[in-house]
């Protein structure tokens, strides 16, 4: 075992858009970076669902949410938002500056020109739709997109990048500086000291940075969590919503609950389902990809509905009713592999029954040819709370309703597939630098609690960045709440 200390200025924690924005901006200047992920190299992260595979872990590091690139998975079509979408984080850094960071952070992200962003088809809604600017990137471009990213970063002489390497520990010292234990396959174990850290775990971190939030003493607020099914259907029927929003949007309140749509997939050529495994916690969730290539026949689209979770009181549940609750059932309704992704018939997820008995079946009966394979049917609708389940039909009902025009035989066509759970990040306090309340120490990206997205992420990354270099015009406070 190895017991080298390394010294470096900044300790990036993840390679994803934050990470690589940050890393970049830092090594850039100069300063003397290590990056690092738990991941593998970009070109070889294969997901054999996307193969029409079964799912088996990829060995305990998922390949669609770990190694360089992170979220914005090499050869996949990725979907870019811009402010207002993320609002939040927009307000915490001040519109001034969220406007300069995000003209840069699209220039780190992508070539000139930038990709074409569009806002609301003009398309008429019966429903309130979020307005923002969404691009969706072709699988050639977001090759290209990585393939940049890690042609600047692996350029900089004062960047080091070491993937396949995980974090075990973090722990401030009292000169205020940094010391995280690595462990990696090809180095054993080593110790870091940097007088920064910028931690953008992105979603394989999510249970690790819940742990360290609270060894390190961090100050946060719980988050407001969700759990949601996604609904995938021949793409002529979700029409009607990309009609008015490439990304559609909305939020409505059924049987006293808070739904809303999330992850609208229906690219020019649909979309697809991929799968997000979380080997430690022993579960995988869904993730949605839009396809910008021109459909092909049978092309699928899908759609996420997501209902926040809050008990009688209005309070949001907490992880351990989490996972007793939902995340316990789920696991037990795959008897092949615990945890892994279901999918229900319509018309049996109604009646919280299984008619529809296999993924064979499901394709006989409703003509439509899942974007992936690896499902076991199961009672999907039987681990839901009632009133959640009620409240993800009820809004179904009346959104497919528009997006398709009319409501004959829809049910028989689509494909309840879950779990989705979303909003688990906890909502860490910081300043308007994205800094947290221990001095050095940014977080940034999903991990932030603040705002989802890739450009977002990037944005984050560059602001933690501009606060270690000091280069930040804009005051500390401005942004902040109150």
């Amino acid at each position: 075992m190895s017991t080298d200390l390394d010294t470096v200025d900044v300790l990036v924690i993840g390679c994803g858009p934050a990470g690589i924005v940050a890393a970049d901006r830092l090594a850039g200047d100069g300063t003397r970076v290590l990056a690092v992920d738990v991941g593998r190299p970009h070109t070889v992260r294969v997901c054999p669902v996307d193969r029409m595979r079964a799912c088996h872990g990829c060995r305990g590091i998922c390949n669609v949410i770990s190694g360089f690139g992170g979220c914005i998975h090499y050869g996949d079509g990725v979907k870019l938002s811009r402010f207002p979408s993320g609002r939040r984080l927009a307000e915490r850094l001040g519109p001034a500056r969220a406007t300069r960071l995000e003209h840069e952070a699209l220039g780190a992200l992508c070539d000139s020109p930038l990709p074409q962003f569009r806002g609301a088809r003009g398309g008429r809604s019966p429903f309130p739709v979020k307005d923002y600017p969404v691009a969706s990137l072709t699988s050639t471009e977001v090759i290209a997109m990585v393939d940049r990213m890690h042609t600047r970063l692996t350029g900089w002489a004062a960047l080091e990048m070491r993937l396949g390497t995980e974090v075990l520990s973090l722990a401030q010292e009292d000169s205020g500086g940094w010391l995280a234990r690595l462990r990696d396959r090809r180095h054993g174990e080593t110790t870091v000291r940097a007088a920064a850290v910028v931690a953008a775990v992105g979603r394989r971190g999510r249970s690790w940075w819940h742990r360290q939030i609270r060894d390190l003493g961090l100050e946060f607020t719980r988050p407001a969590p969700s759990v949601g099914v996604r609904f995938e259907a021949p793409a002529p029927l979700l029409a009607g919503g990309s009609a008015v929003h490439d990304d559609f949007k909305t939020t409505l309140v059924k049987a006293g609950v808070k739904v809303k749509t999330f992850c609208f997939c229906t690219g020019a050529g649909g979309g697809r389902i991929k799968f997000t495994d979380y080997a430690s916690d022993g579960y995988t969730l869904l993730d949605g990809h839009v396809i910008a290539e021109p459909a092909a026949e049978g092309a699928t689209a899908n759609f996420a509905l997501l209902a926040q979770l809050r008990d009688g009181d209005g309070q949001p549940w907490d992880n351990e009713r989490i996972d007793s609750e939902l995340i316990g059932p789920y696991r037990r309704l795959r008897t092949d592999r615990p945890g892994k992704p279901v999918l229900q018939w319509l018309p049996d997820f109604r009646a919280k029954r299984l008619g529809c008995a296999s993924v064979e079946e499901f394709i006989a009966r409703s003509g439509v040819t899942p974007s992936v394979r690896d499902y076991q049917a199961a009672n999907l609708a039987a681990i839901l709370p009632p009133q959640i389940h009620t409240a993800l039909l009820e809004s179904f009902d009346e959104l497919i309703g528009f997006f398709a025009g009319h409501r004959d035989g829809i049910d028989a066509q689509v494909g309840v597939i879950g779990l989705e759970l979303e909003n688990t990040w906890d909502e860490l306090i910081f300043t308007s630098s994205l800094e947290t309340s221990a001095a050095g120490l940014y977080a940034v990206g999903d991990c932030g609690g603040l705002a989802q997205g890739i450009v977002q992420a990037a944005v984050g990354g560059l602001a933690a960045a501009e606060a270690i270099l000091g280069t930040s015009a804009t005051p500390w406070t401005e942004g902040l709440a109150g």
